[in-house]
């Protein structure tokens, strides 16, 4: 944890208008290194949306809670694979055979939502999208997601969650040209 506040930190102090942060995280602990990097930032005032391609939103809500993150200042966009899921109020379900679109205006729309002026965007798994949407779509929504945080005059942080083995790949590196920050842990 020590770690991840030394980074989360040092972004916060160099970037005071936001940052677009690619997250390179161990396999072997990835979700729990997430998580770190969100409970940290709640406890620094933020706000989030969770953006999760990986996991079904009430695991990622229950992992949350073991780990001490209350809930209340979240809302999350799931990407669901269940017909007719029917989640809690906060989370947003966007089936994923949906359009890539259909993800950024949930996104939007639920960014939105959240009060005050620090937020974040914390996106699970940037490689699990390539596995059902296309390349090109998956850059388009990328792309998106940058220009939201650049464009917005609240101190928003989009941290792109990758894990260290698939860093490498050349759809990341794309991105990762556009990150302000990459931390690597």
């Amino acid at each position: 944890m020590k770690n991840v506040e030394k980074h989360i930190s040092k972004v916060l102090a160099k970037h005071k208008q936001g940052a677009v942060v690619m997250l390179e995280l161990p396999a072997e602990n990835y979700f729990e290194t997430g998580a770190d990097f969100i409970k940290l930032l709640a406890n620094k005032g933020f706000r989030g949306l969770y953006v999760s391609f990986q996991r079904p939103y009430q695991n990622v809500a229950s992992l949350l809670k073991d780990k001490g993150v209350s809930l209340d200042k979240f809302l999350f966009v799931h990407a669901c694979t269940v017909p007719g899921e029917k989640p809690d109020p906060r989370c947003t379900c966007v089936p994923m055979d949906s359009g890539i679109d259909e993800f950024a205006k949930a996104i939007y729309t639920n960014l939105s939502r959240l009060k005050g002026k620090k937020k974040f965007i914390f996106v699970d798994s940037l490689t699990t999208i390539v596995l059902y949407k296309q390349l090109s779509e998956f850059m388009r929504f990328s792309e998106f997601l940058i220009r939201e945080v650049k464009n917005n005059d609240k101190q928003v942080l989009l941290l792109f969650n990758v894990a260290k083995d698939v860093a490498q790949k050349k759809f990341i590196k794309d991105v990762a040209l556009k990150a302000d920050e990459v931390i690597v842990v």
